[in-house]
């Protein structure tokens, strides 16, 4: 198994992982919390706030600069 493949997959599962969380949110009587919320009480002061631009800013320069 070629390092390609393994990332591939890793990439693969944690994308599916986050998938399941966000439809189990869904639920009448949900386990976890909507994504919305946990966003919304991260960007409630200016360290999470901060957490939250510089994540987004790594996802589109991992993603999309290439």
């Amino acid at each position: 198994m070629s390092a390609q493949v393994l990332s591939d997959a890793l990439w693969g599962a944690l994308a599916a992982s986050v998938a399941m969380a966000v439809a189990s949110s869904h639920l009448p009587r949900p386990p976890l919390e909507r994504l919305l919320v946990l966003v919304r009480r991260l960007e409630a002061n200016r360290a999470g706030y901060v957490a939250v631009l510089v994540g987004w800013m790594w996802l589109g320069w991992h993603c999309f600069a290439r």
